[in-house]
């Protein structure tokens, strides 16, 4: 049975309740400039933004012209007036200040601790990232073990975005007992095949099956628990 040391960890839909944050921020965004929050305007916001971070993983375009544009097309889509950077700004700081995590995740994380050396990789944009983490319980697990995209100059799924991480934790060397945990197929699971590291997929009643397998396939917080407890080890001294 292969065993591990180190987990790295996805953020969002992993341990954090993104759906959940995004709602909270998206209504107090629409409320603060006077829009309804309807589903159908809400669900032109999270396809377009959706796209836009699809785009971002496949390399097409930049977090930066994300967090520039995503507004900007909203309102166009969705027929209103306004200024997307002020309606981006007002967004982001509401996102950061929302701190949900999933169901589990907290009591996962304080086990896995005592078994493991946990890390965070993802994604997000920094400030939010880290208001997010430092705000909840889940903290103190991960110390300075903490890697997001737009501070690395690369993103998940590239190759050097697992690399920087392996070198910077000393365990380039011992990747077989490196752990990737996400519940993205085109993010966290190819991110972590392109480095050829194990992985485990949380796959949640929504997701979609693709063409990259994970090493592992869960379908909860639970059931991740009890896979991370049959192969856990005693640290190995590097």
């Amino acid at each position: 049975m292969t065993t591990y040391q180190w987990l790295l960890f996805d953020a969002d839909n992993t341990l954090f309740d993104f759906d959940a944050a995004e709602e909270y921020a998206l209504c107090r965004t629409l409320s603060h400039f006077g829009v309804q929050a309807t589903d159908r305007i809400k669900n032109i916001y999270k396809k377009g933004n959706r796209a836009l971070w699809d785009a971002f993983e496949q390399g097409k375009i930049s977090q930066d012209r994300i967090l520039a544009q995503r507004f900007t097309l909203f309102l166009e889509a969705a027929g209103l007036e306004g200024d997307g950077k002020a309606w981006n700004q007002f967004y982001m700081e509401s996102l950061a200040g929302c701190s949900v995590l999933l169901p589990g995740a907290e009591d996962l994380c304080r086990r896995a601790s005592q078994h493991y050396t946990l890390c965070l990789a993802t994604n997000g944009v920094p400030f939010i990232q880290r208001s997010r983490l430092e705000h909840s319980p889940i903290a103190r697990f991960f110390g300075d073990r903490v890697f997001i995209s737009g501070e690395m100059g690369c993103r998940k799924p590239d190759k050097q975005f697992f690399e920087t991480i392996l070198t910077t934790l000393g365990a380039k060397n011992h990747r077989a007992r490196v752990l990737v945990i996400g519940d993205s197929l085109s993010s966290d699971i190819r991110g972590a095949f392109n480095s050829q590291l194990d992985s485990v997929w949380l796959r949640w009643p929504s997701s979609q099956t693709g063409a990259v397998k994970p090493t592992y396939e869960v379908e909860s917080l639970a059931q991740l628990g009890q896979l991370l407890n049959a192969h856990r080890l005693v640290p190995i001294r590097l």
